[in-house]
């Protein structure tokens, strides 16, 4: 089947690092095609201390025969620090926010588009029109210099919130992000919420700061009279009027169509490495009988 006609379908596998992992179906999961492995909030200060190391070494020996594993967030430190011994480090403040991304490398030509084939990588970059903006929400980070130094190749890079989208040598079969392209309009509100209500739990821990690049203008004055009360009262009530978006269109930015077009990509590429896969190998040539 040719990689534009292919179906999707998709399976949920719920893996909890705390618990056994003969839980989980693991002959279902070794039989995808390709995977998507999200993460977790961090439970340790070393990433090889995580309890989900475990779980994401067994997918690296396991589920090898995958097209591609895509590793997201937590996970992918996991599998960075698992396959090329980086180790992450904790920020002097959360990355938090919306933010601008660029392609990067042997990924990018000279006149700054995306030029097929000039990286195994490319495609997945195919059709994005940077700056591409991506949601980050982390404590933690393996900085660009890491990755670079270790020889893993970064397509989408940020000055500010490091990379985004790195990939092993052939592009596909280990791709890492680093980011959330997948939150929704409301997710980075939810977060903040849930950070205030923590605090109010614990005013020991640091007052969370507003996420940056995502609420409009009047709503950031909104949230910081909202944190100017909340110091001075310590009222949980407060939050109940919390503002939440329910579209893009109330964001600072909509990063969906890039996000779209990166997982369209990448399905479109696990297609493509399928259909290699299974095509019959030429036969052999046969030799010219002599008169």
């Amino acid at each position: 089947m040719e990689a534009s006609e292919s179906e999707v379908a998709v399976a949920f596998f719920s893996i909890d690092p705390l618990r056994a992992s003969t839980d989980v179906d693991w002959p279902a999961l070794v039989a995808m095609d390709a995977l998507i492995i999200s993460g977790s909030e961090p439970k340790a200060a070393d990433i090889a201390s995580e309890p989900s190391l475990a779980v994401v070494d067994r997918i690296l020996r396991d589920c090898s025969g995958a097209a591609s594993l895509l590793f997201s967030c937590q996970s992918a430190h996991a599998a960075l620090h698992l396959l090329h011994g980086l180790q992450r480090h904790r920020l002097p403040y959360r990355a938090h926010g919306a933010f601008d991304h660029w392609v990067h490398g042997a990924a990018l030509d000279r006149v700054g588009g995306v030029q097929p084939g000039a990286h195994p990588g490319t495609a997945l970059v195919e059709g994005l029109a940077t700056p591409v903006r991506v949601p980050h929400s982390r404590w933690n980070a393996m900085t660009s210099a890491d990755l670079r130094k270790e020889g893993v190749d970064i397509l989408l890079d940020s000055e500010e919130a490091e990379w985004h989208l790195a990939t092993g040598p052939d592009g596909l079969r280990h791709v890492f992000l680093q980011g959330h392209p997948e939150y929704l309009p409301d997710t980075m509100a939810r977060e903040h919420r849930r950070d205030l209500r923590r605090w109010l739990s614990d005013p020991m821990r640091p007052f969370p700061a507003i996420p940056s690049r995502y609420f409009p203008h009047d709503t950031e004055l909104t949230l910081l009279d909202l944190a100017v009360r909340l110091r001075t009262t310590f009222d949980p009530t407060l939050l109940d009027g919390f503002p939440l978006p329910t579209h893009h269109s109330e964001v600072m930015a909509d990063w969906t169509a890039d996000a779209e077009v990166f997982f369209a990509n990448w399905i479109r590429a696990v297609a493509q490495a399928r259909s290699t896969a299974a095509a019959p190998a030429d036969p052999a040539p046969q030799p010219i009988p002599s008169i």
